[in-house]
């Protein structure tokens, strides 16, 4: 069965690479460049999960990812954080958004897609 998700990424290759892997498994995918799209996106398409980066212009994935977990509306979206930084307080500070699962880049797609499948089916 296939989910609905927001890949939010200010990179175009993560973003078409994500969306290529997604859709391969059976996804519904959208995209956004940024959290602030991310953000409006959300309460459209009302995604099952958001892929999102930490870091990017403006709102970070952690600021998106606390908003989300903060309004009831938005909180039952699972969400996965990708970044450049893998250090341990990186994860921590993940956590302590509100992230579901967390992985640093570079990464395996596949990786991600069972990430995907073990928080959607927990």
């Amino acid at each position: 069965m296939g989910y609905r998700v927001l890949v939010v990424d200010d990179e175009k290759t993560i973003r078409d690479l994500i969306t290529f892997r997604l859709e391969y498994h059976g996804h519904e995918v959208e995209i956004a460049q940024n959290g602030e799209e991310a953000l409006e996106k959300v309460k459209v398409s009302k995604p099952d999960l958001m892929v999102l980066d930490v870091m990017m212009p403006g709102i970070s994935g952690y600021e998106v990812c606390r908003t989300l977990k903060d309004n009831p509306e938005t909180q039952g979206v699972k969400v996965v954080l990708l970044t450049a930084k893998g250090g341990a307080q990186d994860e921590l500070d993940g956590k302590e958004a509100g992230a579901d699962g967390f992985m640093s880049k570079p990464f395996r797609a596949n990786f991600l897609i069972e990430k995907i499948d073990e928080l959607m089916n927990a």
